[in-house]
């Protein structure tokens, strides 16, 4: 619907992701929803996404034979990793998930404020990170920024929201949290 626009770090950071997840485990494409209209504002259907500051992103997925496959819309998942309803024959992929949200939150240039998830896919993920034997910090940062909002459980797809970028402001305002990775000094009253 014309609303793939974001900013450079934001587009950049999808980029270094999606590149680094094909790089360690070959085979899955990265799906990408709605981040901002061109000139921004309100979209329908989104509390954020008015500045391409949010992302939206599907699950990457497997088939029931461990194949990756491209879904042609999010595909909702339950906590055990299995499709519901009509896509029940697809699986959660915890390692390209996780090897996503690992770059994500690790990144030295986009700063990631936020990772909306269902909580019970967040505690699959961050499984998924100890078992492969993500860095302790890493693991650390998800946790911090990946949780389920009452509004909307995301069960199918990553909802991602980077900070602004410190040449942008003050035309760009953070709120709050401000985690200790926050690029600069947080906004005054906050």
């Amino acid at each position: 619907r014309g609303h793939q626009w974001g900013t450079w770090q934001l587009v950049q950071l999808l980029e270094r992701a999606a590149e680094r997840v094909e790089r360690r485990l070959p085979g899955g494409r990265l799906s990408v929803g709605e981040i901002s209209a061109q000139s921004g504002g309100h979209l329908d259907g989104h509390r954020s996404h008015h500045s391409g500051r949010d992302v939206d992103i599907g699950f990457y997925m497997t088939d029931g034979q461990g194949r990756p496959y491209e879904a042609f819309a999010f595909a909702d998942f339950g906590g055990n990793g299995v499709g519901l309803g009509s896509n029940s024959m697809l699986r959660f992929d915890d390692a390209r998930n996780w090897e996503l949200i690992g770059k994500l939150v690790a990144d030295g240039d986009a700063r990631v404020q936020h990772i909306f998830i269902s909580g019970a896919l967040e505690r699959r993920l961050l499984r998924e990170g100890r078992r492969r034997g993500a860095p302790r910090a890493v693991l650390d940062r998800a946790s911090r920024v990946m949780s389920e909002p009452a509004h909307h459980p995301h069960r199918n797809h990553f909802h991602v929201r980077v900070y602004c970028n410190p040449r942008e402001r003050p035309r760009c305002v953070d709120r709050g949290p401000f985690h200790e990775w926050y690029p600069g000094v947080p906004p005054r009253g906050e």
